[in-house]
């Protein structure tokens, strides 16, 4: 097999992976329905990129790589499959490369897996473990969202959704936390623990499982091991590692001591801000130092970690405000964001969070604990839902999430559309203020506007 199609090659998971099979000597092309930036970077390795579905651009290849987002009606998967060409989803693809590289490192949770796959990819990275790479961020050090390495070890985030990461092969597993997302694919919240347990239990008897104590979900998934290794990490020093004496540090870090088994450790001191990234860092740290990274190299390590992108990202500054856009789209991310950047800015300007919900389906299901996420912002502006892979189903909108909102934040605007967003912002900052961008969606383009 030397010939590989993606069938949707701009998104993440599949440009990833193609990237890392080219580098791997493989023959790659791929379609996609728009040209985009990352289209363009694949075209600019090498790689054969053709803007729009047709089946006679399958021709030649012995595999056929799709992602779910394409739909079944595909014309070049109907073909694939017509023509009997293999054809793999894109995370069953990466479970067989997690295979064929030996030792496979999954990290998943609901909230903080990108940070953490990055966190543990450039750790690992750094002390020397030459680790391949696959993560749904951007990353600076590797310019992209892949490395191709030459040891063991395979790094990967990990998603949840529709049971996504139940086609992977991991040895060793880090998971962050469980929480209910993706009301669309996980009705209850009973669905997600079970398909976390179902995660577990692929780890092989001699497997490795690090785990965030302080989640009581998390941490019910020690249950579903036989013979596992299980590592805790959290607040609490009867967990294996642990973190107290939490500080901020200027001018957007954040610091704790660090111990292991009630033991003194020294001091883990990040570039990044937030409690969350601290929870991140020591998932990295654990992961790492159980796999023989020294600690002194590890702490170095996070010590220059400057985040991924859309994750607290300073984009720049808009006559003395500063721009930050973060990919936080649930309530509970939106409260640890938030809680981050009000700890920086305590006694400055003013904290802006301009939101763009994400799914019909989560800020329905959801919409009470949406209603409470923003309190740490001192004005709230609300775009209208971002309906990705969804149509609107009518019963559910940003006005509805206005009014709730109103009853816990005295200042929630619902302006619906970014250029009355973009008008109200370009009058009303002032220096001193922090403009945050937050969501999952495009909502990103109105911090991009104003900085240009």
């Amino acid at each position: 097999m030397k010939h590989l199609h993606f069938i949707g090659i701009g998104g993440a998971r599949l440009r990833g992976l193609a990237k890392l099979y080219y580098d791997r000597g493989y023959e790659i092309s791929g379609s996609d329905m728009h040209q985009t930036r990352e289209t363009e970077d694949l075209v600019k390795r090498g790689i054969k990129v053709m803007i729009g579905h047709n089946p006679e651009q399958i021709t030649g290849a012995d595999l056929v790589v799709y992602t779910n987002a394409v739909g079944e009606d595909n014309p070049e998967l109907i073909a694939a499959k017509k023509q009997g060409i293999p054809v793999l989803e894109g995370a069953e693809l990466l479970g067989q490369l997690m295979s064929e590289v030996g030792t496979g490192i999954a990290i998943a949770g609901t909230h903080g897996k990108t940070t953490t796959t990055a966190m543990t990819a450039q750790v690992l990275t750094e002390g020397g473990l030459d680790p391949t790479v696959f993560i749904g961020g951007e990353l600076s050090i590797f310019n992209g969202n892949h490395r191709t390495g030459n040891s063991q070890y395979m790094v990967v985030e990990a998603c949840e959704f529709r049971n996504s990461f139940l086609k992977l092969n991991p040895t060793i597993e880090l998971i962050t936390n469980v929480d209910w997302d993706h009301p669309d694919c996980f009705p209850t919240f009973a669905d997600v623990i079970k398909t976390f347990q179902d995660f577990v239990q692929l780890l092989p008897p001699d497997g490795l499982l690090v785990v965030w104590g302080d989640d009581p979900k998390a941490a019910e998934l020690k249950k579903s091991l036989t013979s596992q290794k299980c590592i805790t990490f959290g607040y609490q020093e009867d967990f294996d590692w642990s973190v107290s004496e939490i500080k901020a540090v200027e001018p957007l870090g954040i610091s704790a001591r660090l111990k292991y088994r009630g033991r003194d450790q020294g001091e883990l001191v990040l570039r990044v801000p937030g409690k969350h990234n601290l929870q991140n860092a020591l998932g990295a740290l654990a992961l790492a130092t159980e796999l023989g990274v020294e600690l002194n190299t590890v702490l170095k390590s996070l010590a220059s970690f400057t985040g991924v992108r859309k994750r607290f990202e300073i984009k720049g500054d808009y006559q003395g405000t500063l721009v930050v856009d973060d990919y936080a789209h649930h309530p509970a991310a939106i409260k640890v964001t938030l809680a981050a950047a009000k700890e920086f800015f305590k006694g400055k300007g003013r904290i802006w969070c301009a939101f763009q919900p994400h799914l019909y389906s989560r800020t329905k299901h959801l919409l009470q604990e949406f209603a409470q996420a923003f309190q740490d912002a001192d004005v709230l502006l609300l775009a209208d839902i971002f309906p990705a892979r969804e149509t609107d189903p009518g019963d559910i909108s940003s006005g509805d999430l206005a009014r709730e909102a109103s009853k816990y934040h005295h200042d929630v605007r619902y302006l619906g559309d970014f250029d009355r967003i973009y008008e109200l912002l370009k009058t009303q900052l002032q220096p001193g203020d922090l403009l945050i961008t937050m969501g999952a969606g495009n909502i990103w383009t109105v911090g991009e506007r104003l900085l240009k």
